[in-house]
């Protein structure tokens, strides 16, 4: 993610860390959790492969034909023959015993593997059969429609390295290879934890002055993926000795904990306090952006501790800058960092520079590639849930900016990259 340089100088003279920075302090000497699992092909899907995995086998492992139609043994003249006989059939799977004779032709069919003496396989739509002798209508030579052996995988060479977040892609690979089963990394284990007295699970009564705790959830469906394995911390009052005893509890499990609210500056705000009360450090990440500023990183044994605010969109965009990196390098992934796309404004607005501004969005014309606009949802708000839900994403505007008009040049993150690994 570039800024201008005015952009920088917003936040130098204000004291506050660039998105960029913030995500690099905090994977900063990060090293992947330990810990290999041997998994079937049926549980690899979104697991990290921990060990490069060499080929067994050539692929195709033996030439055959790519489509349905003729397998043409050439005669030695390189005129073309105006004619085959046709001495069998081979179907996928049933190959073919001896030597075809040149001059003869065998009946072939996607998949077959080809019959030692044929050259060249000639597509049933460009060749007619009669009297037991087919005739190509087109020219054809040595090598048509054929699929040699190895010409996609040698045997021996790596076709997947260490590191790689498996899909469907390398799977079939793998199938194809005859593997059967790989090493990856252990599921990274992640705590979440909601604080704040006036907190209820979905479903409780709420007494006056409660509400109902979203940010768990939402940061529970976030970080869901079958490289990790999630604990629910549950919701905690604002009560030091309470928010110990769970951030303890937490860390003693996990490999990351991941709390929302309490990470400011106020009387009620104890997460820092907390962990540093159980033996850890807390450091606060002031990051100059909107909303999402106070956030906190640190340590707790051999835990790593992620406060996030307790405003829906303000822990969303936390977890987006932050979040994200940060369980990618435990996992031992390339932490992608933040990608911001071109767009141009579909609406007018004044802000206050100092900070980066993420906001829910609409897109609302694409007429070409290099033309996205988008309008924000709402007025705003950090703790407002409807724009978010309807967004397409969330509009980017630079810290230097005091003013955005119609057509101006702004950012964009798509709400698929909220996407843990994308």
């Amino acid at each position: 993610m570039s800024h201008s340089r005015q952009a920088d100088d917003c936040f130098i003279g204000r004291h506050l860390l660039t998105p960029d920075a913030a995500a690099e302090m905090v994977v900063e000497g990060l090293e992947a959790i330990q810990g290999l699992q041997r998994v079937s092909l049926d549980e690899a899907a979104g697991r990290i492969l921990a060990e490069a995995v060499v080929a067994p086998r050539s692929l195709p492992p033996f030439d055959h034909s790519a489509v349905d139609g003729y397998a043409l043994a050439l005669r030695p003249s390189a005129e073309q023959a105006e004619s085959f006989r046709v001495v069998g059939r081979v179907p996928a799977g049933r190959p073919m015993p001896g030597e075809v004779a040149p001059g003869d032709a065998v009946r072939i069919f996607t998949g077959a593997a080809l019959p030692a003496g044929c050259d060249a396989v000639v597509m049933q739509e460009h060749a007619d059969f009669a009297d037991g002798f087919v005739v190509p209508r087109r020219d054809y030579r040595a090598g048509d429609n054929i699929r040699l052996a190895g010409e996609d995988v040698a045997a021996g060479m790596t076709i997947l390295p260490e590191g790689v977040l498996l899909d469907a892609r390398h799977l079939a690979l793998l199938a194809a290879s005859g593997i059967s089963s790989v090493v990856v990394r252990r599921r990274l284990r992640i705590a979440v934890i909601s604080t704040g007295t006036e907190l209820r699970a979905p479903g409780e009564d709420l007494s006056e002055g409660a509400i109902y705790d979203s940010n768990r959830i939402m940061l529970l469906a976030l970080l869901r993926h079958p490289a990790v394995d999630l604990i629910d911390g549950g919701i905690v009052a604002d009560e030091g000795a309470a928010i110990v005893a769970a951030i303890e509890r937490a860390a003693r499990s996990a490999d990351l904990v991941v709390t929302s609210g309490g990470v400011s500056v106020g009387e009620e705000d104890l997460v820092r306090s907390s962990v540093e009360a159980a033996g850890g450090a807390l450091r606060s990440l002031k990051i100059g952006m909107k909303p999402g500023k106070p956030l906190a990183f640190g340590h707790l044994g051999k835990a790593a501790i992620l406060g996030l605010p307790g405003n829906p969109l303000a822990a969303m965009i936390g977890f987006l800058v932050v979040a994200k990196p940060l369980v990618a390098r435990l996992v031992g992934l390339r932490p992608a960092g933040l990608r911001i796309r071109s767009a141009r404004a579909g609406f007018d607005r004044n802000v206050t520079p100092g900070r980066m501004e993420f906001a829910p969005a609409s897109i609302v014309s694409h007429a070409a590639p290099d033309r996205l606009i988008v309008d924000t949802l709402g007025r705003g708000g950090s703790a407002r849930l409807m724009p978010l839900s309807m967004a397409d994403g969330f509009c980017v505007i630079s810290a230097d900016v005091q003013a955005v008009r119609r057509g101006d040049a702004i950012g964009f993150v798509p709400i698929g990259d909220l996407d843990l690994f994308r």
